[in-house]
């Protein structure tokens, strides 16, 4: 998804930078010039650098090429407490 319309930077982008070291919003303006032009993008980069970095994003994000587990299958079933 497009965080920066004006400057075509996704949410990938910044999470990848985010993840390789990069920590603050002004470091992300060097690198991805995110947020430069018409500022609409800033609050949801923040945002997002807040998210990535507190581990959280792992959670929202869906496999689409591994099958979802069925409720059928006991593994998944013990495997999550049920």
């Amino acid at each position: 998804m497009y965080i920066c319309v004006c400057k075509g930077v996704t949410e990938k982008q910044i999470r990848q930078e985010i993840l390789s070291g990069t920590s603050d919003y002004d470091e992300l303006q060097d690198r991805l010039e995110v947020g430069l032009c018409c500022g609409q993008c800033k609050e949801s980069t923040l945002e997002l650098v807040a998210e990535t970095l507190s581990g959280h994003h792992a959670d929202n994000v869906i496999n689409m090429w591994q099958p979802a587990k069925k409720a059928s299958d006991n593994t998944y079933l013990q495997a999550n407490g049920y």
